[in-house]
Parts: structure tokens; sequence; C-alpha cells
């Protein structure tokens, strides 16, 4: 985790000085504080692992009040449901290939409390992602009824994974399962689901997955 943060850190020092694909400054209000994991499991009507397909058409769409910075799309295309009522078919995201300094800049597999480094140099969330990754991609429904990115500031919204046996993976199903769950009863949940994981002393992914629990049992809120 250390040495995950000090490349986000390094990545935020030094993103003046990289050649990326432009993108909006962002600012968030006093007081901010991105969701808990689990809290960004319960506000996402859907969550799948998806592969980032290629640059999409930027004329594609209505984009003319898009200032030139702000037209970049990927294409992506969902292979597994985690949490939804059924899979999606090929979406556009806002984005652009990673290149260049960016492209060697991949998530941490055993972090699950940061988000990625990349969404740390200026846009707040991540927006640059490599040809041909897995993320694992929470979307929301917008005020047309499509799915699109649910992207809070420095959220894990679109984490790289390499398996549908990720320790990210792991911890988002859990998640989804307690999300499931009438309000009144997850909390008890939680604190079974995390005395059961730290039982398993030999699985280093089910003590890192308790020890996020305890943080959204807390409510640690960065």
């Amino acid at each position: 985790m250390r040495s995950f943060r000090l490349l986000a850190t390094a990545l935020v020092l030094t993103a003046p000085l990289l050649a990326a694909a432009p993108a909006a400054a962002c600012s968030v209000v006093s007081g901010y504080r991105a969701p808990t994991n689990l809290e960004l499991v319960e506000q996402a009507d859907t969550i799948v692992i998806a592969e980032v397909l290629r640059p999409d058409d930027p004329n594609a769409g209505d984009t003319r009040d898009m200032p030139p910075s702000m037209r970049m799309f990927l294409l992506v295309r969902p292979t597994l449901l985690i949490k939804g009522a059924a899979l999606p078919g090929e979406m556009r995201i806002f984005g652009s290939i990673a290149e260049g300094d960016y492209a060697g800049a991949v998530g941490d597999p055993d972090e699950l409390e940061a988000a990625h480094p990349l969404s740390y140099i200026g846009g707040c969330t991540r927006y640059i992602f490599p040809r041909g990754g897995t993320i694992l991609l929470f979307l929301a429904r917008d005020e047309h009824g499509a799915l699109v990115p649910l992207n809070p500031p420095f959220s894990r919204y679109a984490e790289d994974v390499a398996s549908p046996d990720a320790r990210w993976v792991r911890a988002v199903r859990l998640y989804a399962e307690i999300a499931a769950l009438p309000a009144r009863e997850r909390r008890a949940a939680l604190v079974a689901r995390r005395d059961a994981l730290r039982a398993e002393a030999s699985d280093r992914d089910a003590l890192a997955i308790a020890d996020d629990i305890d943080r959204s049992l807390r409510g640690d809120r960065r």
C-alpha cells in the first residue's frame, strides 16, 4: 500500500511534466470524502468486468458543447456481470488510451483502499486506460435511464483486475451480497463476514478484505 501511495503522490507532483491527453481540472467541495467501497457498491446500479477495446469516434453523438479536451471516448466491452439485472453490451466511456509515461501506470492488485494512481493527476477520476486492459467498472443510470460510469472523485470506480478471482473482485462480490440485504441487516452481516475472513489466516486476500470491511464499518471515507 505504501508503494502504491508513493506512486500516486509522484504522479500528482510530476503531472505537469508528463505528456498525456488533456483533461478538465477537478475541484471538490470542502469536506468532501470519497465513498467507502461498500457505499460505492450500494450506489451502483450495475457492476461489470469489462475489456478496454479502443478509442471510439470522438465525433459520435452530440459533443458540440464540449471543449476539445473533453471529446475523448473509449469503447469497452462488459464480459462478466457482478451486480445488476443484465450484462450490458459494448459502451462508450469518457477516457483515452494510456501512452508514454502513463502506459506503465498499473494499479496495485493488492490495494483495496486508495483509487488508481491516475485518479490523482488532475481530473479526480481515472480516465486513462491500457488498450486491451481489464477493469472492474461501476455504472449508474443517468437521467435518461442509460448506464454511465459511476465515478465519484477519488473512488475505485474503474480499477485494473487480472481475473474474476482478483482480490478487488472478491471484495466487490462480497459487498454486492451485503448491499442486496435489507439495510437493517447489513452491519451484522458485515461483522459476520469479516470474522469468517479473519479465520482464514493463510489467505492474504481474505485478511485484506477483512481489513477493508473494518474501514466500511467505521465509515472511513478518504
